[in-house]
């Protein structure tokens, strides 16, 4: 559960950051359109509410939110540093983050 909220908080600041016109032409060398933005944004927003969920299952309110606070800083962080050296795998990374997280919650 924890590996599952760590990779919704990397695909909600994946979504976040494409949702900001200058990282959205950073990634994909063109601007977006509004729609484009608006999606992403809300995308972003919901997966960082979805994040909540799986944290406070696996611990509680009272370690779940301060797990899921740990997990915000540590997707923040890693997204930041790929739209800093390695733009072009911020699409990928948020895509499969989710679904390599899924055989961990198998174990």
């Amino acid at each position: 559960m924890i590996s599952l909220s760590l990779a919704l908080c990397i695909s909600a600041f994946g979504s976040l950051c494409l949702g900001m016109p200058r990282h959205f032409e950073q990634v994909f060398k063109r601007k977006p359109h509004p729609w484009q933005q608006r999606t992403l944004r809300l995308l972003g927003w919901g997966l960082l509410g979805l994040a909540i969920v799986p944290a406070i299952h696996a611990l509680g309110p009272s370690v779940g939110l301060a797990l899921w606070a740990s997990a915000l800083t540590i997707g923040a962080l890693l997204q930041g540093l790929l739209l800093t050296y390695r733009p072009g795998l911020v699409v990928p990374l948020s895509l499969l983050a989710p679904l390599l997280a899924l055989p961990l919650l198998a174990t």
